[in-house]
């Protein structure tokens, strides 16, 4: 089976950059994944448009969105041409207030969705967090190669961090190395149960390394990154916890700290 990768395009209420189109097309491509790319433009109708914009302000923005999508559409057929990757190109009709809502839905179809992390595109991010039932493949701003050989694992011995690697398999088709991030000062698990993750790992074809953290007052999302950037990790594998909301009390506080200072690819879990 291959891999179904998803890129959201959008143009409100920021527009796609060129790098994440760049960005999935690489990884999709160093994976052996297909790349399901939505095009969702969101309109303005009734009592919002009505009370917001004059009808040469929505016209002006209509015709803002349709032209950016436009662009998005040729760099993305340009560029997967150029490296004779096939790209599904899906529109989907939303409304502005339900837009987050719909592009959750759709995503559960696919095995991973591709986002930039920033901060405008946070609505869209924190949305799919909750409710598409999928990992979030989150790049900050810049370029990346695509291959993965090697991972950052975040773990903590709990459920979400088992889960998180699961979900983590059709980013991992590449890899032939992991280093295991254990923060000490997180949650207490037992040590066999870190000894046979630590084994399973290395029955599965991968050379392992442990790094083993300890707190000591630093913010645990930056201790983590630390090591995956020193381990030279492609990717870091997390688990994240969250309640109705990311802007709510997260348990830890590791996913708020990821999202607000991401410095690596990072597969999200929820």
């Amino acid at each position: 089976m291959r891999p179904q990768f998803h890129l959201p395009l959008t143009t409100h209420p920021e527009a796609s950059s060129f790098a994440i189109i760049e960005n999935a097309i690489q990884f999709a491509l160093h994976q052996g994944a297909d790349l399901v790319a939505s095009l969702a433009a969101a309109r303005r109708h009734g009592h919002e448009a009505a009370a917001t914009y004059s009808d040469d302000d929505e016209f002006q923005a209509d015709r803002f969105d349709r032209e950016v999508a436009a662009q998005l559409v040729r760099h993305l057929k340009e560029r997967a041409a150029r490296v004779a990757l096939d790209v599904r190109l899906i529109p989907i009709e939303v409304e502005a207030m339900s837009a987050t809502l719909r592009l959750a839905e759709f995503a559960r179809a696919y095995d991973v969705t591709i986002l930039e992390n920033t901060e405008l595109a946070r609505p869209v991010i924190e949305g799919l967090f909750f409710d598409s039932g999928r990992p979030l493949l989150l790049l900050p701003s810049g370029d990346y190669y695509g291959r993965i050989d090697n991972i950052a694992i975040a773990w903590d011995g709990s459920a979400t961090a088992a889960r998180a690697l699961s979900n983590a398999y059709p980013m991992m088709q590449t890899a032939t190395r992991a280093t295991v991030v254990r923060v000490r000062d997180a949650a207490l698990w037992s040590d066999e149960i870190l000894d046979r993750y630590l084994e399973a790992l290395g029955h599965s074809g991968l050379q392992v390394e442990l790094a083993a953290l300890h707190g000591n007052g630093e913010d645990i999302s930056t201790a983590i990154q630390d090591a995956a950037l020193e381990g030279h990790a492609d990717l870091l594998v997390a688990g994240a916890y969250g309640h109705s909301r990311l802007r709510e009390a997260l348990v830890g506080g590791v996913t708020r700290g990821l999202l607000d200072n991401l410095r690596i690819p990072t597969l999200l879990s929820h």
